[in-house]
């Protein structure tokens, strides 16, 4: 039996709605796909529930299955893929957290421990990078604005170009270092540096 007609009777099955035949999947790799995330996540409760929204999104979107192909893989793919997304997802709000954390303390006066140093160090180099990126006209542009306080109309006059050209050099700038500086996005937001 090919890997792909394993269950393949089973997923024809649940495309036309049998709810037992997903009942029959879920029972003999549940456990399995269970063990499988717990090995990205550390945890028996998330990988629990990683697996039991990869089984309910399977009934949702039963339709769109395809018998063809294997189903088992299909599974430990998906949870894996829901794992990883997981896991990014908890490591940047962690980051943000650790950001949000840091500026309260700079705000109460509290002296930076050498973490939030790196942190500060990382945004400070990892910002020079992008800027160095851009082109001369949008770093011109960026800096007089977030830099030096000017308003479009200043940079205008002072670089002697239209307020259209300001708006679309800043447009330009702003939507690179959005997706240079992605991990460091809320505390550029909380610092002012982008809207």
């Amino acid at each position: 039996m090919s890997p792909a007609s394993e269950y393949s009777d089973l997923v024809r099955s649940i495309k036309n709605g049998d709810a037992r035949s997903l009942e029959l999947i879920f029972t003999r790799l549940y456990p399995r796909l269970c063990g499988y995330a717990q090995k990205f996540l550390q945890n028996i409760d998330d990988a629990e529930e990683v697996v039991q929204d990869i089984f309910y999104a399977v009934w949702k979107n039963r339709e769109r299955l395809d018998e063809q192909q294997s189903f088992k893989a299909y599974l430990f793919t998906a949870v894996r893929n829901r794992c990883l997304n997981l896991l990014e997802t908890r490591r940047s709000q962690s980051r943000q957290a650790e950001l949000l954390w840091f500026l309260y303390k700079q705000d109460t006066g509290t002296a930076p421990n050498a973490y939030h140093t790196l942190l500060t160090q990382d945004l400070e180099r990892d910002l020079n990078a992008a800027l160095e990126q851009l082109p001369k006209e949008c770093k011109k542009v960026f800096e007089l604005s977030r830099f030096e306080g000017l308003k479009y109309r200043e940079i205008a006059q002072r670089l002697n170009i239209s307020i259209k050209t300001v708006e679309t050099q800043m447009s330009r700038a702003l939507g690179r270092l959005r997706l240079e500086l992605r991990e460091h996005i809320t505390l550029l937001i909380l610092l002012g540096l982008l809207p």
